[in-house]
């Protein structure tokens, strides 16, 4: 890939993921990629994170990175500012009806709400650096009354994305994930996904689609790789999510993103 990408110019705003994209399982910004950021914008692109983290675990990171000031976080439900921290933009539902109908599938399950503010309500207590720093834990029947932003669903019975069988019926935008030991289920409004949340970024910023770059590495990034102008997918990414980008680069977070900044902005 040059300067001289199928979207006939450099892009104006460059959409990245975080977690397994910029940044490696210790959370850290690696060497290089503040220095990447800082050249890409002194020459005119703005370079924005697209996540999955919450507001409190995202901020730090965008800043450390030296990225712009808004960030679509909680999978596209929300637009922030990361300096200071703050919610601009949060899409919530009521998680009540959907509390009860998944809770008798998954009876020994941990549920979470996280709320418009960022703040994730729990029916016990866990702690994930990754997703947020603001985690509470709450009796079962308070659990829903804040509006959400998302509701995810933690199972030590299940593996990797069993979860997602047994909800597979909900009505729900979902992103089934986990570890050996820890499955997870993140489910959201359907129809809003990191895409709808850059699409409505851009509308703010005046930037069309077709101006837009997006690297990303998982599940919860595939419609902003196909939505974005020109989409980019990560070395170490599943063959599907590669299949649906226009660029594959190195494996390693944050030096596959900075092989891509540095070969369009030489």
């Amino acid at each position: 890939m040059t300067a001289s990408t199928p979207m006939g110019r450099r892009p104006r705003l460059i959409a990245l993921d975080l977690d397994g994209t910029l940044v490696p399982p210790s959370g850290d910004v690696p060497p290089g990629v503040a220095e990447a950021v800082a050249r890409v914008t002194e020459q005119g692109a703005i370079v924005v994170a697209a996540t999955g983290r919450s507001l409190s675990t995202t901020a730090p990171v965008a800043v450390a990175a030296g990225m712009h000031a808004f960030a679509v976080v909680s999978n596209g439900a929300m637009i922030i500012t990361v300096d200071p921290a703050a919610v601009v933009e949060a899409q919530t539902f009521d998680a009540t009806a959907l509390l009860a109908e998944v809770a008798p599938l998954i009876p020994n399950g941990t549920f979470a709400i996280e709320t418009a503010e960022g703040v994730f309500l729990t029916t016990r207590h866990f702690v994930d650096r990754g997703v947020s720093l603001d985690i509470r834990e709450v009796p079962f029947d308070e659990l829903t009354r804040e509006p959400a932003v998302r509701f995810l669903v933690r199972s030590d019975e299940h593996t990797g994305p069993a979860l997602g069988d047994v909800v597979s019926h909900l009505d729900m935008h979902s992103i089934a994930f986990g570890t050996t030991d820890v499955a997870w289920l993140d489910l959201g409004i359907k129809g809003v996904t990191k895409a709808t949340g850059l699409a409505k970024l851009c509308a703010r910023l005046g930037i069309d689609a077709s101006e837009v770059l997006a690297i990303g590495d998982a599940m919860n990034d595939i419609e902003m790789l196909g939505w974005a102008g020109y989409g980019v997918a990560m070395g170490h990414a599943s063959d599907s999510i590669k299949g649906l980008a226009d660029h594959v680069t190195g494996s390693e977070p944050g030096l596959g993103v900075i092989e891509v900044l540095d070969q369009l902005y030489r």
